[in-house]
């Protein structure tokens, strides 16, 4: 009987010291700055996430039973989602707490998960309780699963359409050049001048990017933009070429057309043109492919990265911004100012205890010369790992990049925002600046990240902006990302106040 008593009383201590610590969680999460927006878009909500709701004014969870789906699953964020209105009405603390504790009681885990990030947002919109009950209120939960062997399939399949889409020839139904497109390098090979005056060495080569449509009603490309090249004086001869080249017949006027021409002396000392085959896709077929443009925006906003190492990870939701590093370098042909890339998945389907931080593995590394060495380098990282816990292994995959392609020059790091690296202690290795570009960006980037960028002396990009005074910063000082202020306190970016 005393043996059962003693067990009763440990039992009660356990529990009172365990609703301690969660009531201390919840106090932590509840009391950090908030964000606020004027309405959360409920269709929004998708692939990886699930929307615990509650009713207007109330802690009782209304689809509890859909949790089980994903209880196995590594967790990445939680938000908790209510109206400003409700905000200001008196026992809307409470409310808050109560749930909290509701969620609690589905899953403890969530609450001692460090890798866990937990957000607060405010919908701004609703002035009345009756406005406000038309908002959501509640948690969403952002996961991870791990990667099925269907889902590889498919994943291979979706990347090869991806390929297939920007290599092959213009479409029939594209407006044509008489002679096709060896007419049309005939014809650029015989009017482009030559630059003489940008290169005068045997063995320099300078390529320009054209791209341009055709105005079918007038016969001849116009909205022509063209990258690289000998000097902007020759590109802007090269448009006015170009723009002259008539006859070509009615078609889509859509397509997108694209070449490369390269120039330089061959070993007699001739100048030599050369123009690649030329290349069209039509945008809708391409971009109704499971693709995002942020690495594509990032990449044409920073022209001037070269000889760059591209360091990828390829676990869970990135798919699309895994399709977007392979669509931008198969329809512009980007491979060659990138010497090296490095695609990682996190162990390789390690159990989280073998995983050690500089030793996970699960790296995979290409020095491509054409898109399809690039895509089934992909396919095989992607398949080598299963999604597994949350935190991935960014650090190890930078310092493995470096140490394969010492002559880099820009380290580019394009990275899930909601997973922090399980292997920051390592950032101090990191001998070169990264260039962080993040994925998956709603209401706050990772500061986790920002640390990265600052500590190599780097820079921050998002799918709007290009951070680039991290470097400056020191303690104490405050910079400003996609509308929310954060402040570098004891050596760690820390979000400030409201969005």
């Amino acid at each position: 009987m005393k043996y059962l008593y003693v067990l009763a009383v440990g039992l009660l201590l356990l529990n009172t010291q365990l609703t301690a610590q969660s009531d201390k969680k919840i106090t932590e999460i509840v009391t950090q700055p908030h964000q606020e927006i004027p309405i959360i878009d409920t269709s929004g909500f998708g692939t990886f996430e699930l929307a615990i709701r509650f009713p207007y004014g109330s802690p009782r969870i209304l689809n509890a039973d859909e949790y089980q789906a994903i209880r196995a699953f590594g967790k990445v964020s939680v938000e908790y989602i209510y109206s400003q209105y409700t905000h200001s009405q008196p026992g809307q603390k409470g409310l808050d707490r109560a749930r909290f504790h509701a969620l609690q009681r589905l899953d403890p885990q969530l609450f001692t998960d460090p890798n866990v990030r937990w957000d607060i947002i405010v919908q701004t919109d609703a002035t009345t309780a009756e406005a406000a009950r038309q908002l959501f209120h509640g948690f969403v939960i952002r996961y991870q699963p791990p990667v099925s062997e269907e889902r590889k399939e498919e994943i291979k399949e979706e990347l090869n359409m991806l390929v297939e889409c920007a290599k092959k020839r213009p479409p029939a139904n594209s407006p044509k050049f008489p002679g096709g497109p060896v007419g049309v390098a005939d014809w650029l090979e015989k009017n482009l001048k030559f630059p003489k005056d940008e290169i005068k060495t045997k063995g320099v080569v300078k390529a320009a990017l054209i791209e341009f449509n055709v105005d079918t009603t007038l016969g001849k490309p116009h909205r022509i933009r063209i990258s690289k090249g000998a000097s902007a004086k020759h590109n802007e001869h090269i448009k006015s070429v170009l723009s002259n080249m008539e006859g070509w017949t009615p078609g889509v006027p859509i397509i997108a057309f694209s070449l490369l021409v390269q120039f330089s002396l061959d070993e007699a000392g001739k100048p030599v043109i050369d123009c690649q085959p030329l290349r069209g896709y039509n945008p809708k077929d391409c971009n109704g492919l499971k693709s995002d443009s942020i690495v594509t925006k990032v990449f044409d906003r920073n022209k001037d990265w070269k000889k760059m190492l591209v360091v990828e990870d390829v676990t869970g939701s990135m798919m699309p911004y895994i399709a977007d590093l392979l669509l931008w370098n198969a329809l512009k042909g980007n491979l060659q100012n990138t010497n090296h890339f490095v695609f990682f998945n996190d162990g390789d389907q390690k159990d989280t205890d073998e995983k050690e931080n500089g030793n996970t593995g699960g790296l995979y590394h290409a020095k491509p010369k054409n898109v399809e060495v690039l895509e089934e380098t992909m396919v095989k990282a992607i398949a080598g790992g299963d999604g597994g816990d949350t935190p991935e292994n960014d650090i190890e995959a930078v310092l493995a990049g470096i140490k394969a392609c010492p002559d880099c020059e820009e380290v580019i790091l394009i990275a899930d925002n909601d997973a922090t690296p399980r292997d920051m202690e390592l950032v101090a290795s990191i001998t070169k600046p990264v260039h962080v570009i993040l994925c998956g960006v709603r209401y706050g980037v990772n500061p986790a990240h920002l640390y990265i960028a600052w500590k190599t002396k780097g820079t921050v990009h998002t799918i709007s902006e290009d951070i680039t005074k991290l470097a400056e910063m020191e303690e104490g000082q405050t910079i400003s990302v996609m509308g929310r202020n954060y402040k570098i306190l004891n050596g760690k970016f820390v979000p400030l106040g409201k969005m």
